[in-house]
């Protein structure tokens, strides 16, 4: 049998959350945002005065595990990991390191501001569950503990938003080489370079080298829909 597991592989606070119990269900949803216009016309078809709906941004996938299991005397460290994973940075030595690596790279990656990336697995590639994600809420229900007062069995719901990665279905850019660890963002309305430098990096400044990924020449004059391509942290740290 293969079990599931989430897996922190980068810094500052690498670790591993293997369940000895596979999740019960696994729960999946997407929105997508539309604008809905009006029309004075009644001959537009069905249903009357309306002109059909135009895309404005999709949302990521969230995906919810429902009781999860854990047991054992591992089961308090494990759910505390789950915990630290809500915090950027993951504790107080993750923010030192994080923050010695967003000074390395001149603020161009700042871990500090930004939640664990985590590998969600279960089964194989393309028929199972891998996805990156963030954890967005974490449950816990600890139902069982030994004499000594430790908790022993543990019920957990969690709720994880999908983050672009190697694992989705854009992971290189096909105009730039295709080099590794490019992953694919679609803009919103009222969003520009550095507001995504911010929000993908920790960092504004890192807009230039999103700008030179894209060939952009302006970073404030990018249009709702448009496909931008996301540099690697190497490429990042390379500049």
């Amino acid at each position: 049998m293969v079990n599931a597991m989430l897996i922190c592989s980068a810094p500052p606070m690498p670790g591993a959350v293997p369940f000895a119990f596979n999740p019960e269900k696994v729960t999946m949803a997407r929105d997508s945002k539309m604008s809905i216009f009006g029309s004075g016309s009644l001959g537009g078809g069905k249903p009357a005065g309306s002109t059909g709906t135009t895309f404005k941004r999709a949302e990521p996938a969230k995906i919810t595990l429902s009781e999860v299991t854990f047991t054992g005397m591992q089961t308090k460290p494990l759910c505390d990991q789950l915990l630290n994973w809500l915090s950027p940075g993951s504790g107080a030595l993750g923010q030192a390191v994080g923050g010695a690596l967003a000074v390395a790279t001149k603020g161009a990656v700042n871990l500090t501001n930004n939640l664990p990336t985590l590998t969600f697995q279960w089964g194989v590639p393309e028929m199972g569950f891998w996805y990156q994600v963030v954890l967005s809420n974490v449950s816990i229900s600890y139902v069982r503990f030994n004499r000594q007062g430790i908790p022993v069995r543990a019920k957990v719901t969690m709720t994880m938003i999908e983050q672009p990665s190697l694992l989705g279905t854009l992971p290189t850019n096909p105009t730039s080489g295709g080099l590794p660890g490019r992953s694919s963002h679609t803009v919103t309305e009222g969003e520009d370079l550095p507001a995504l430098a911010r929000t993908s990096y920790g960092s504004p400044s890192a807009w230039r080298t999103l700008a030179e990924a894209n060939d952009i020449d302006d970073p404030l004059r990018v249009r709702p829909g448009q496909t931008l391509y996301l540099p690697n942290s190497d490429e990042l740290a390379g500049r």
